[in-house]
């Protein structure tokens, strides 16, 4: 299966959070790009959104666009309240046209499906073998973050393989079907599913990538996992309680900081409640963390936030680590990526990376030039593995 990345970004919205879900859409997860910005326009907010992407996603059905129709289904249940009863059948419907897009790689051993055994349950990997005859360039283990799924991340992951790596595409708690079938929360000691995986396959000497907030829970699990001997954050992420009590704004997120530091809970869950009545983003917002950290009350899920910091543990990191970052990123201020080269202290060795926009490549995750990013990550790879050849006895 070949896969395209369109390159660059547009201003479909308005909001920063619509647009870069809109663009994400249209990037990685193979919905159309002029589709996508006619349904923008009718977009005010999040009613709008479902309604669009929900229809979008049976016209592309009946379409047999099975891709399309299933990056639409996704996106509706992306903005679909834990609640809803549309949210499990369509997080299912987008998992269920993506299989039957991707049927001949399965068919054919290009996808290799497993389930690891873990906890009460089991995290969902894909093995995506090298190609055969190609150069060997090691084993890359992906993972997303707060709101991944591997269906979206295959493309990227398919692109990987192509380039001469055997790739590991696995969900973890909180995320994909692990939290939507499963029920599994988000838990931060990220060296726990990693350990999983890895156990699994038998692997070590890995390169571990993680996307979004996974720039934070891979480098949390290779501070404690020590098989990995290389560590992507795609892209950096310091500090995540400081994204979600910023996400609408510096002074609420004063606010819940010196609400959070307190601990009143009562304040805080009254004050954060007041502002979802009115801003129905916030709303979303606090319903999506609740949901994906198991937490009941917005101040219980600020609380988990404050776990998922690069600090301590950022200092026991002892492997090679390539740090990402976007210039123009809307989520991730680029403060975090100098806090990042400043608290991984004892990495073997430290790159840092930060993409533009004349690279098409200055949004969170590089969304706008996906392969630009890819290539930044094979071709450090081959350098730091070639390195350790050369320091081998």
């Amino acid at each position: 299966m070949e896969y395209s990345f369109p390159m660059g970004t547009r201003r479909l919205h308005d909001d920063a959070n619509f647009s870069f879900q809109l663009n994400r859409l249209a990037v990685m997860g193979g919905g159309d790009a002029d589709e996508i910005a006619a349904a923008a326009a009718r977009i005010r907010g999040i009613d709008d959104w479902t309604r669009e992407f929900l229809a979008l996603g049976e016209k592309a059905e009946a379409g047999e666009r099975l891709l399309a129709a299933s990056a639409y289904f996704r996106a509706a249940d992306f903005f679909l309240p834990f609640g809803d009863t549309r949210k499990t059948p369509a997080f299912e419907r987008a998992a269920a046209l993506f299989r039957r897009h991707a049927a001949a790689d399965f068919e054919e051993g290009l996808i290799i499906e497993h389930k690891i055994p873990y906890e009460s349950g089991f995290l969902p990997a894909w093995r995506l073998p090298a190609p055969e005859g190609g150069p060997e360039k090691g084993v890359i283990v992906l993972h997303g973050g707060f709101d991944s799924a591997k269906e979206e991340l295959y493309p990227a992951a398919d692109l990987a393989r192509k380039g001469g790596h055997e790739v590991i595409l696995f969900e973890g708690p909180g995320q994909g079907e692990v939290l939507a079938l499963q029920g599994m929360a988000m838990t931060h000691e990220w060296e726990r599913p990693v350990k999983a995986v890895l156990d699994a396959f038998n692997l070590s000497g890995v390169t571990l990538v993680g996307l979004s907030l996974g720039g934070f829970l891979a480098p949390r699990a290779a501070a404690f996992e020590k098989r990995i001997a290389r560590v992507v954050a795609w892209d950096v992420l310091h500090d995540f309680f400081h994204v979600l009590a910023s996400a609408r704004g510096p002074l609420m997120g004063a606010g819940i900081s010196v609400l959070s530091a307190l601990r009143a809970d009562r304040v805080l869950n009254a004050l954060a409640l007041r502002k979802a009545a009115r801003d129905p983003l916030t709303a979303w917002g606090l319903d999506r963390g609740m949901g994906v950290f198991g937490e009941k009350t917005p101040a219980a899920m600020f609380r988990a936030a404050k776990r998922y910091r690069g600090g301590k543990t950022a200092g026991m990191i002892s492997q090679d680590v390539l740090l990402l970052a976007g210039a123009e990123d809307h989520l991730i201020p680029l403060s975090m990526f100098h806090a990042d080269m400043k608290a991984m202290k004892n990495a073997r060795s430290l790159t840092g990376r930060v993409f533009t926009r004349a690279e098409n490549a200055a949004d969170h995750c590089q969304i706008g030039n996906l392969p630009l990013a890819l290539s930044t990550i094979d071709a450090w790879i081959c350098e730091r593995s070639e390195s350790l050849r050369e320091k081998s006895p």
